[in-house]
C-alpha cells in the first residue's frame, strides 16, 4: 500500500470511530433472579392441625401416652412374625392414626355405659381380640376398668400376654378359647358389664358370640361402619331370642372407609339368656337366628 493509501484508510477509521457510539456491555441478570428463593416462604411443618390420634388422645397423661406407643410399636415389631399377620399397618405412627384412633371414639359409648351400669369398676370383655382392638387402648384409657381379652388362636392370645406385660398393663387378662365355650362356661356366662367385638361379622351371628356373656344389665356394643339399618333389622330376632333389648346405632368421632362417620351399635341385656344359647362352635355362623 502506497502512502497516500495508507494514509486515507487511517482518516477513515478515524471518522467511523468518531460517529458511531461504543456499544455497552449488556447487563448480566442478578444471580438472585436465576436462583431459588428459600426464604421467600415458609418451610411447611410435619403436621399442620392436630392429628386424629392426638385429638382423641388428649385427655390422656404422659405414662398412657406413652404406654399406647410402646404397644403400637410392638404390634408392628411383632407383625407377621411367629404370632401371624396381626395388622395391614406399616408404621407405629399408622397404627395410632389408624387403630387406636378408631378404639379411642368408642369411649364416650363405653362411658355412657359404664354410667348407667353404675359400676366403678366396669367389667369388658373383647371377643376376638386379634392384635387387642379395641381391648388395649382401651384398657390404657381407663386404667380403673378391668378387661378380658379373647381370641382363639393361640400365637395371638401369646402377643396379647407378652405385650401388655412388657407396656406394664395391670388390668388386662387374656384368655385363649371361643366365644360360644365361655358362654355355656357358669364362670364366664352373664358375667361381664359391657361385651364388645370387632369382628368383621353380621350383628345377627356377633349376638349370639356376645349377648350371653353380658350380665343382665349389662351391654352388647359392637363397632360398625355408618350403614347398619339393614343389619340391625336382621338382628331383630337373635337379639330378642337371646335376651337383649332393642338396638340403637351412635355416631362416633372416627371416619370408615367409606369416608363416612363409624357407628357403635349398643344394645342393653334385658333378661337372662336361654340355657340352649349360645350352640355349639360354627353353628352361629351357618345357621343365624
Amino acid at each position: 500500500m502506497t502512502p497516500a493509501r495508507t494514509a486515507r484508510a487511517i482518516r477513515v477509521v478515524a471518522r467511523i470511530a468518531r460517529v458511531a457510539p461504543a456499544r455497552p456491555r449488556a447487563a448480566r441478570r442478578p444471580l438472585a433472579r436465576r436462583c431459588v428463593d428459600f426464604h421467600a416462604r415458609p418451610l411447611a411443618t410435619a403436621r399442620s392441625a392436630a392429628s386424629p390420634y392426638d385429638a382423641l388422645a388428649a385427655t390422656l397423661d404422659a405414662k398412657q401416652r406413652e404406654q399406647m406407643l410402646a404397644y403400637a410399636r410392638a404390634l408392628i415389631r411383632e407383625n407377621k412374625g411367629e404370632h401371624g399377620m396381626l395388622t395391614g399397618a406399616t408404621s407405629a405412627e399408622e397404627v395410632l392414626e389408624s387403630h387406636a384412633s378408631d378404639a379411642l371414639a368408642l369411649l364416650k359409648v363405653f362411658d355412657d355405659a359404664s354410667e348407667t351400669i353404675g359400676s366403678d369398676a366396669t367389667r369388658v370383655l373383647d371377643v376376638g381380640s386379634g392384635a387387642g382392638l379395641p381391648g388395649i387402648p382401651l384398657a390404657i384409657a381407663r386404667p380403673g376398668w378391668r378387661f378380658t381379652l379373647l381370641d382363639t388362636l393361640r400365637k395371638r392370645t401369646n402377643f396379647l400376654e407378652a405385650t401388655t406385660r412388657e407396656i406394664g398393663l395391670t388390668n388386662v387378662d387374656v384368655v385363649w378359647g371361643r366365644a360360644e365355650d365361655l358362654g355355656r362356661d357358669e364362670k364366664w356366662r352373664e358375667s361381664f358389664d359391657v361385651v364388645t367385638a370387632r369382628a368383621v361379622a353380621e350383628l345377627r351371628v356377633l349376638a349370639e358370640f356376645c349377648v350371653p356373656l353380658a350380665r343382665v344389665g349389662g351391654y352388647w356394643i359392637s363397632p360398625k361402619n355408618a350403614a347398619v339399618a339393614d343389619e340391625i333389622r336382621d338382628a331383630v330376632n337373635a337379639v330378642t331370642i337371646l335376651g337383649g333389648g332393642a338396638m340403637r346405632a351412635e355416631s362416633v368421632d372416627s371416619i370408615g372407609p367409606d369416608g363416612n362417620k363409624r357407628t357403635a351399635v349398643v344394645c342393653e341385656k334385658l333378661s337372662p339368656t336361654p340355657d340352649k344359647y349360645p350352640r355349639r362352635a360354627g353353628m352361629a355362623k351357618k345357621r343365624p337366628l
